[in-house]
């Protein structure tokens, strides 16, 4: 098996962590060697892996697209995006929500500038086999 970088990508709270650490214990339960990392920060390892799985988050405003093409050059790029029927939590001030929904947006657009290759997913759990079988298909694990 090729050792593959993916990179899962989102607004702040959207899901991402969550997404990726179902993922990650799918891969490993398959006998798949993966580690996640969130940012600088390796939460689960395995030396060596074959899959690296990063959750990134950053505010698009501080990025520009030439530093995101290059992070997300030869990886396997996920974005999660928040629902649109996504609801304030409870004691969040609605403008926060609001400024969220437009982050989201703005690190979508930038990702077409730059035109990076990545599948946008829905923050749901549904969203974890996809990634999954997309992972096997990148490292040539056959079921």
């Amino acid at each position: 098996m090729k050792h593959l970088i993916v990179n899962i990508l989102g607004g702040r709270d959207v899901g991402k962590t969550t997404i990726a650490m179902h993922a990650v214990a799918e891969l490993r339960w398959m006998g798949i060697s993966t580690s996640l990392n969130y940012g600088a920060s390796k939460l689960w390892t395995d030396e060596p892996s074959i899959v690296t799985m990063n959750v990134l988050w950053r505010d698009p405003s501080t990025m520009s697209t030439h530093e995101l093409v290059e992070m997300c050059r030869d990886t396997l790029t996920f974005l999660v995006r928040r629902s649109k029927d996504y609801v304030t939590p409870i004691g969040l001030h609605p403008s926060i929500t609001s400024g969220r929904l437009a982050i989201d947006e703005q690190l979508e657009n930038r990702m077409r500038e730059g035109r990076v290759r990545y599948k946008s997913l829905p923050s749901v759990r549904a969203s974890v086999p996809y990634i999954v079988k997309k992972i096997c298909e990148g490292v040539g694990y056959d079921r």
